[in-house]
């Protein structure tokens, strides 16, 4: 199953978003253990101003100190995160977007958790941004999180992407008690259906019924009994795909969304489809994680390194 060891974890230095962040980390160690957790904080400056340090020469303490300091604090709270064996704070200088993606890809990440922030425009274009560029699995997490995680959402598109997502979400469910695992396709009936002879409603029926028919090869090829996930299907009539997701998600009850990062090729591990797009701006109340493939993601930024 999809596997997850080293953890990457970004602090904001916010009570609000840290909170949230480590108690979601928080279950997640509740439920395993990790061979590594490593705490980021990313600053503009964290150099001490020259006039500050020569007016009050008493404050030796650099500032990163501080920083780690005050996370190591705020985690000290979390039984089941100060259990585990290898955990570090860090704190860097430098543009958050450059500095988050090169630490993924020299502390080899498999998992990168950060909390969704403001719903501000510049902020969700940033966290696009990072999603995209990270070379691992990411979780956002939203300003809240349920008590207990009882049900996982996997949109399935039946591609080796989806599965992946659908292998985490069973990883999962496999650790933790009583999960229930939603599979969810969206699919459209075609413009040029009349040309067929057929109604809307019965090529619907037939679309179904093929779609029905991928599902069960696709259940097969990867080797997934049928019992560990229930499945549904939804026609999309006029609503994008993140908005039907959201509702199913609200009408369902879902604690977690997981999806599996766009595409067929290397490249296009840093290619995020227009459904997770919109479910990066629209998902404010369920954490959302992206499964990517991890090992395409850094062979691509090895060839783009070396290009450098």
């Amino acid at each position: 199953m999809y596997s997850m060891k080293r953890l990457l974890v970004i602090m904001e230095l916010n009570d609000d978003h840290d909170d949230v962040v480590c108690k979601y980390v928080d279950r997640l160690c509740d439920i395993q253990s990790f061979e590594s957790i490593t705490f980021l904080h990313v600053a503009s400056n964290i150099e001490m101003p020259k006039e500050i340090s020569e007016k009050y020469p008493q404050l030796i303490t650099p500032i990163d100190e501080s920083i780690k300091d005050a996370i190591l604090l705020k985690v000290q709270g979390y039984d089941n995160i100060t259990k585990q064996k290898n955990i570090s704070v860090k704190v860097e200088s430098g543009i958050k977007l450059k500095t988050i993606s090169h630490f993924i890809r020299e502390d080899d990440s498999d998992l990168l958790v950060l909390g969704r922030g403001s719903a501000k425009k510049a902020q969700i274009s940033l966290l696009k941004k990072i999603v995209r560029n990270a070379a691992c699995a990411i979780s956002i997490i939203p300003s809240s999180i349920p008590d207990i995680i009882r049900t996982i959402l996997v949109p399935l598109d039946f591609s080796a992407n989806s599965f992946r997502a659908l292998d985490h979400a069973r990883s999962l469910a496999s650790r933790w008690d009583n999960i229930n695992i939603l599979g969810l396709h969206i699919y459209k009936v075609p413009q040029g259906y009349r040309k067929v002879g057929l109604k809307y409603d019965e090529f619907a029926e037939e679309m179904k019924i093929s779609i029905e028919h991928d599902y069960a090869a696709f259940l097969k090829e990867h080797d997934v009994d049928e019992s560990e996930l229930t499945m549904h299907y939804l026609l999309k009539k006029g609503n994008e795909a993140p908005n039907l997701i959201n509702q199913f998600s609200f009408s369902n009850h879902v604690d977690m969304i997981v999806v599996g990062s766009r595409g067929h090729n290397v490249l296009s591990s840093f290619v995020l489809g227009s459904t997770t797009e919109g479910l990066i701006s629209e998902d404010k109340y369920v954490p959302l994680t992206v499964v990517k493939n991890k090992g395409k993601s850094i062979r691509l930024w090895n060839t783009l390194l070396e290009e450098l």
